[in-house]
């Protein structure tokens, strides 16, 4: 905690074992209450620093907490999916709610009879206290709501998402009064002034926005936080507001004043800083870090760690960054590691001894990413700071910095041969880089929003690109010029990849689908629907006449398809899945499958499959089987159990399960 008049630090408050996400003060201004990842809440005496009582019941990370107006009661959600309602003298659990998905924000009204939440659903909700039913759900958002808070006349709630949206929300109807445009990537915070004329909101574009609550027209746009914006308050007389950022900054501005400058910034030591909050009379702030408590400035360990993937031992611990490590990348042999900081600082590492060869610096802002180029020669790195750098592995000289995104550059990825390098930005544009010279060939223009992720084709004729305008878009490398939008998804497409062969492109969004499209005509061949999680990443696997990929949950399972191509037709098979980390097999008949072994068998039942396969002959050769009579057949019944290991003939069939477009299951190989 600080004095807002001195800056001297005061108490610093530690019992949490994880990043702090979520503080709040009491009305009183006597205790403060505290969330984190560690799955608990916790109350403070403001006073002593003490501990007053410790929250236990969410199964998760807790994500947000909020005071009663009265003070008697505490609000906390988490990724649980639960609401959990806290009664502050004695730190029991009043009651609950069990909702769908995980909750990300909560506060109460200014009455104090219902609490506001929002989500990875995409909803508003309200929730009446005393009755415990959810009065009202407002629809409106296409991705996760990050931030809510009420009105101080109760009558709107302010609502902030993933969508790079605002909304104002109607209490009473449930309508929504105005759309607020203008952030270019994730809102995280929002919050009403105690007047209740104007809105803060803040995300991860780096920018605070005042926003006029009536008219719902922008005012203000404050910048200078070089990292994402977690949190936004206003002061108690709502003349300052204060926001915290992943640069290690609290920054404080004068609303209102024609200055767009900070007048003041806290820095101290490294560590983001998750949440903030003034003290009822704004004489105290309170801040919460990445590690270990409120108001304690901790980093992550700016190591690199080197592991055995045999015995799972660490080979190599790297030190060297003085900044939180975020993005490492290996080369295409495999012998060096690139890894970027915070900082803006590279470091180029020699994976057999451990040593550092290369240090790279030039960037002011937080390092986003690393790719290598084909032979492993270069390396390109994006940044915060909206540039795209290109360093030479061998001689540690950076070769060039392409400079003409207006905004955050997102995504990178070399061409196959590595003589042109493809940039996404936030600032809505693909741009293609002639590595030989630096230059930037025309600029390809079409998408409606932030452009998340780039792809080059195997043949390096093509591009592709992910929007969040939902949509995808195929590019000609030499024209620049766009050859198709595919459109389909319901929300933003956050990853794209092609085939080995070039012929399909795979695609997962935060509609929680995957699709799969021909490169050529733009069609879509199949939908994968993900009913219970979000699909977190994908990855071709790939052999020399099967195409499959691996789609990775947010539940953390794991499924791999394969694409099936029969003349002009193209769809999906689910090769295999998990549930709970391991291969489920349940209720899949196998009495048509052959060449099983014993174990074979028994693995196969003890994951749920039905059925007694068929034993078989081993087929040798046409010949025998010609020899072969029915006859001797039965005079000499075979007892031996013979097993052909040939994958093909290891088939499966599942249940039928909904959005999958063929249900059948092929295992690589026997268990």
């Amino acid at each position: 905690m600080y004095s807002t008049s001195s800056w001297d630090r005061g108490l610093v408050l530690k019992g949490h074992s994880k990043w702090v996400n979520s503080i709040a003060y009491s009305p009183q201004g006597d205790r403060i209450v505290s969330s984190g990842f560690d799955g608990t809440a916790k109350l403070w005496d403001v006073e002593t620093g003490a501990c007053i009582h410790n929250l236990t019941g969410h199964s998760k990370g807790v994500n947000c907490v909020a005071f009663s107006p009265r003070g008697d009661t505490v609000a906390s959600v988490g990724d649980d999916s639960t609401v959990r309602i806290w009664d502050a003298r004695t730190g029991e659990c009043r009651g609950g709610v069990k909702g769908q998905s995980a909750i990300c924000s909560v506060m109460y009204s200014p009455k104090g009879n219902q609490i506001v939440f929002g989500g990875v659903d995409y909803t508003v909700r309200l929730w009446d206290i005393e009755t415990g039913i959810c009065t009202r759900t407002m629809i409106g958002h296409s991705n996760t709501v990050l931030g809510v808070s009420y009105s101080p006349q109760g009558d709107r709630v302010v609502s902030g998402s993933s969508d790079e949206t605002v909304r104002i929300w109607d209490i009473e109807t449930g309508d929504c009064c105005h759309v607020l445009t203008g952030h270019h990537w994730t809102v995280y915070t929002v919050a009403y002034s105690l007047q209740g004329d104007i809105i803060a909101s803040a995300g991860f574009d780096q920018t605070v926005r005042i926003w006029d609550a009536e008219t719902g027209t922008c005012r203000q746009v404050f910048r200078g936080q070089s990292q994402t914006s977690r949190c936004v308050v206003f002061s108690p007389r709502g003349d300052q507001i204060a926001c915290a950022s992943d640069d290690s900054t609290v920054r404080f501005w004068d609303v209102g004043s024609e200055v767009t400058r900070p007048f003041a910034t806290r820095r101290d030591l490294n560590g983001a800083h998750g949440t903030i909050a003034y003290s009822p009379r704004g004489d105290l702030i309170a801040s919460g870090v990445e590690k270990g408590g409120v108001g304690v400035y901790c980093s992550r360990d700016r190591t690199v760690k080197l592991w055995d993937m045999g015995d799972g031992a660490c080979r190599h611990t790297l030190h060297g960054h003085t900044d939180s490590v975020n993005v490492v990348a290996f080369s295409p042999r495999g012998d060096q590691i690139a890894s970027g900081d915070d900082s803006g600082t590279l470091k180029l590492w020699d994976t057999a001894t451990g040593a550092c060869k290369h240090t790279f610096t030039g960037h002011t802002g937080q390092v986003e990413r690393i790719v290598y180029s084909p032979t492993g020669s270069q390396i390109a790195s994006i940044s915060r700071d909206m540039t795209v750098r290109v360093w030479n592995t061998e001689s540690g000289v950076c070769i060039h910095t392409l400079s003409g995104h207006t905004s955050f550059v997102s995504s990178i990825a070399y061409s196959p041969c590595g003589g042109l390098l493809a940039s996404a930005s936030t600032d809505r544009t693909m741009r293609l880089w002639d590595m030989e010279t630096g230059e930037c060939r025309p600029i390809s223009i079409g998408h409606t929003a932030s452009i998340w992720v780039v792809a080059y084709s195997p043949q390096g004729s093509q591009v592709a690109t992910g929007s969040a305008d939902q949509s995808l878009r195929i590019w000609d490398v030499g024209t620049s010029e766009c050859l198709h939008t595919l459109t389909g998804h319901t929300n933003a497409v956050a990853c794209v990849l092609y085939s080995s062969q070039g012929r399909q492109i795979v695609s997962k969004s935060e509609d929680k689908t995957i699709r799969l499209w021909d490169a050529t005509s733009g069609q879509c061949h199949a939908v994968i629907e993900s009913i219970n999680s979000i699909v977190v990443n994908i990855a071709w696997s790939t052999t020399s006449d099967v195409d499959r990929f691996v789609a990775g949950h947010r539940d953390g399972n794991v499924c791999m398809w394969q694409v099936v191509e029969d003349g002009d037709t193209c769809h999906v098979r689910l090769r295999w899945r998990t549930v709970n980390g391991e291969l489920t097999l349940t209720d899949t008949l196998i009495q048509d499958v052959h060449g099983l072994s014993r174990l074979n068998k028994q693995l196969l039942k003890q994951r749920g499959a039905k059925g007694e396969p068929l034993d078989r002959l081993r087929e040798t050769s046409k010949k025998a089987m010609q020899m072969a009579s029915v006859l001797s057949t039965l005079k000499r019944p075979s007892t031996k159990v013979v097993l052909d290991s040939s994958p093909d003939d290891f088939v499966a069939d599942l249940p039928e399960q909904p959005g999958y477009p063929e249900a059948s299951m092929q295992l690589e190989q026997p268990v």
